[in-house]
């Protein structure tokens, strides 16, 4: 559903391309809800003052949330080849601000992602100290008040279950702080008490809350011009 506040002509015609544009962006949408401040006159010079966007269900490259609720301002975008039918382009950083939901079924379900894949083989990384990570299958991720729990096991010629459970919190906007941790299941026998994961610059997080029903985050994003899957954050120790 799609609301409008001034609306106008352009601003009617914005509406297939930006939402072509947001559903090339995700995995899968579902209940999404736009509203977009404009005005002719705006939108002639490629200006989107104020967009809302709300979604009941979202996937962005494998990972599930729910009760999406976001805010931009000052989008730029190219709102004269649209009319040459050309896709709508971004023309500047776009930060969204606002807020998403991770259920524990979400979590399930986002397990084999490719983002959150990486991210664990960049953790696993710091906590075993080496760039040679054993060869392993994650099987479940639970929360817990404030804490991860993830099971495992290891794919040698005796399978092993592994075991790691940690506290996360932010300690600043850009990292989370992992800890502390307890590990079992790996041949090392002394790990970092705690680790650090960077989540990059064009992130800003102003609150994380784990419960045993869902993660809940807060905070900032900025989606630059023809963005790709390369911003990803890092392990720090």
């Amino acid at each position: 559903m799609m609301k409008f506040k001034n609306s106008q002509l352009l601003t009617k015609i914005l509406e297939p391309a930006l939402e072509v544009w947001l559903h090339s962006q995700l995995d899968a949408v579902e209940g999404l809800q736009l509203e977009i401040a404009s005005s002719d006159r705006e939108l002639m010079g490629g200006i989107i003052p104020s967009l809302v966007l709300k979604s009941h269900f979202a996937k962005y490259h494998g990972l599930h949330f729910d009760q999406v609720a976001l805010t931009a301002e000052n989008i730029r975008v190219n709102v004269m080849q649209l009319f040459q039918g050309q896709p709508l382009t971004l023309l500047n950083p776009v930060p969204l601000f606002g807020k998403v939901r991770m259920t524990q079924a979400h979590l399930a379900a986002s397990l084999n992602s490719s983002l959150l894949q990486s991210g664990l083989k960049d953790f696993l990384s710091q906590l075993l100290k080496s760039d040679v990570i054993p060869d392993l299958k994650w099987q479940e991720m639970i929360l817990d008040q404030q804490q991860i729990i993830l099971k495992g096991q290891r794919l040698t010629a005796t399978p092993s279950p592994i075991f790691i459970q940690a506290e996360v919190t932010l300690k600043s906007p850009q990292k989370l702080l992992i800890s502390p941790i307890q590990v079992e299941g790996f041949d090392c026998q002394k790990f970092p008490s705690s680790v650090e994961f960077d989540l990059g610059s064009n992130v800003s997080l102003e609150q994380l809350n784990v419960t045993e029903t869902a993660i809940f985050i807060q905070g900032r994003v900025t989606i630059f011009p023809e963005e790709t899957a390369s911003n990803q954050g890092k392990i720090t120790s």
